[in-house]
């Protein structure tokens, strides 16, 4: 069941700390990690909003803080923390700090995606190198996307869209954000499997295909 406080609190979002941070810790970090932590924290930078746990407590978030070297720290800390809150990044604004090459081809996926009537987000190396100034992106990596369609139509044009340019270079993966706040990997979802894996704001699990698509008819009819 999704815990209702964390649905304020998306994934993918973002989040920079305020002074006495560490003071607010919920899980203990190691003394390299949390110096490494500090510096990035008083450097200005944000971090990304992570899954939560299922024992995690009201009040409480998992963060993430990703380094160019492809390190990853964890942050367990109370809300109170957060000194500001960024929603997910928009592709639109973040196909800038993309590779020169692929930028033309990111703005036009952005456009259209509204033009379906949603907007694109972005997550994992250009969203980091956006939000950062550092270099993340390689030739080889992925772009991220996500998605939060609010009917069946926009989901089906979407994963069409994603279909026919996908495969090209960067090679397209990311997410589609369900009705209910949990979300599925689009490629998953376009190959249609009985079963899907489900990530939401603190658990994993499988459900029917048809019980996720039905979502999309139940915002559609509404």
């Amino acid at each position: 069941m999704m815990r209702p406080e964390l649905l304020h609190w998306p994934r993918h979002g973002w989040v920079r700390l305020g002074e006495g941070w560490a003071d607010r810790l919920r899980s203990p970090l190691a003394s390299a990690e949390r110096a490494e932590a500090e510096d990035w924290c008083r450097a200005g930078r944000p971090l990304v909003i992570a899954r939560g746990r299922p024992g995690d407590g009201e009040g409480e978030l998992r963060l993430g803080l990703a380094t160019p070297d492809k390190r990853r720290i964890g942050l367990h800390v109370a809300v109170d923390a957060v000194a500001e809150r960024l929603e997910p990044l928009a592709l639109a604004e973040a196909a800038v700090s993309a590779p020169e090459a692929w930028r033309r081809m990111l703005a036009d996926l952005a456009r259209r995606a509204q033009e379906l009537g949603t907007a694109a987000a972005v997550y994992g190396s250009l969203a980091w190198q956006h939000r950062t100034g550092l270099r993340y992106v390689r030739p080889e990596s992925d772009i991220d996307l996500l998605f939060a369609p609010h009917d069946r139509r926009q989901l089906e044009g979407l994963l069409e869209l994603l279909m026919a340019v996908g495969n090209d270079s960067p090679r397209l993966d990311g997410e589609i954000l369900l009705p209910d706040g949990a979300a599925v990997a689009w490629r998953e979802l376009a190959d249609r499997p009985a079963r899907l894996l489900m990530k939401g704001a603190a658990e994993v699990g499988l459900r029917d295909l048809a019980s996720v698509l039905a979502l999309f008819d139940r915002e559609e009819a509404a």
